[in-house]
């Protein structure tokens, strides 16, 4: 028995925070059971309050109050070394090794952090303005069930306004075009799913946990999430809006005219172009084309509906 077989048992129970049978424990460490056996006895000299239960559901577990002194790396540094090595799992297909890593790093984690990404120089806050906890509490605990892959049922709302109960494999929180998704499995759909979190309405972890399959991220953040075709339009604005437009659209698609700008670009259409554009008010004209023009044009229609008494 060596020590790594002991500190990996160790880090194993630590990480879990729950009970661990014999055989998973021998296969993690890459050990027979009876080591696992002298593991425990060694852990239990060295005064770590480890114990095991009997039965059909019992295994091995550390006592609750036994912490590990996480002051080692900072909390930045220790989601760098997990970032780094699920990234490096590929090329390392023939051993278990960089899982036994994650989880000696997963168990060092804090899980009640104030924002998701915390650095002296780059920060990342899940919080909005006007709901400064909504969007914070759902992407914390689909984060928390991603890192320890746990399934989740949640009640999703999409694009059609049609509401369904769903099992899903959490794996990924992602970031982008001003929005939060959660990216993983969906067992009804049987498929990789990009959902939107504001479009979540409840939310359960559960007790099973999941075996994460082969995936790219990556090919589900080409394109547009609901298959919209992209737009090619011109609009035309004042000066009072123009760091707002530049932001959107870049510098490279805004032409000073003299009296006025404009800018072309193309984005992906359907309501999600409408509502950004009805975003700016009255302080921007679509030249181009006429079927968006028109598009903005009656939804204002039907909001002026909406007031007219």
């Amino acid at each position: 028995m060596h020590v790594e077989h002991v500190l990996t048992v160790y880090f194993t129970l630590m990480a879990a925070k729950k009970k661990i049978t014999r055989t998973e424990l021998a296969e993690r460490a890459d050990i027979d059971k009876r080591t696992v056996s002298r593991c425990m006895d060694a852990l239990t000299l060295a005064g770590v309050p480890v114990y095991g239960t009997p039965g059909p559901n019992g295994g091995f577990a550390v006592s609750d109050n036994c912490v590990v002194n996480r002051t080692t790396f900072s909390d930045d540094e220790k989601n760098r070394i997990i970032h780094c090595l699920r990234a490096a799992k590929p090329n390392f297909t023939e051993d278990n090794i960089c899982d036994k890593i994650i989880d000696k790093v997963n168990c060092l984690i804090d899980d009640k952090t104030e924002y998701l990404i915390d650095t002296e120089t780059f920060l990342i806050d899940a919080t909005d303005w006007n709901a400064p906890t909504y969007a914070k509490d759902t992407i914390g605990t689909l984060g928390r069930a991603a890192r320890k892959k746990k399934v989740v049922m949640l009640r999703y709302i999409d694009r059609h306004e049609s509401a369904s109960m769903r099992l899903f494999e959490p794996y990924t929180i992602v970031q982008k075009g001003g929005r939060w998704y959660v990216y993983g499995w969906c067992r009804e759909r049987k498929d990789f799913r990009l959902f939107k979190i504001a479009r979540i309405k409840e939310l359960r972890v559960q007790e099973e946990e999941f075996k994460r399959r082969p995936c790219n991220v990556y090919e589900k953040l080409q394109g547009h999430p609901e298959s919209t075709d992209l737009v090619r339009f011109t609009i035309k604005f004042g000066n009072l809006i123009h760091p707002e437009v530049e932001e959107w659209l870049g510098t490279g698609a805004i032409t000073d005219t003299g009296l006025y700008y404009t800018a072309t670009a193309e984005r992906y259409g359907g309501n999600d172009l409408i509502g950004k554009l009805m975003q700016f008010g009255s302080s921007i004209e679509i030249l181009e084309p006429l079927s968006l023009r028109d598009a903005v044009k009656e939804e204002c229609l039907r909001m002026l509906d909406v007031y007219k008494n």
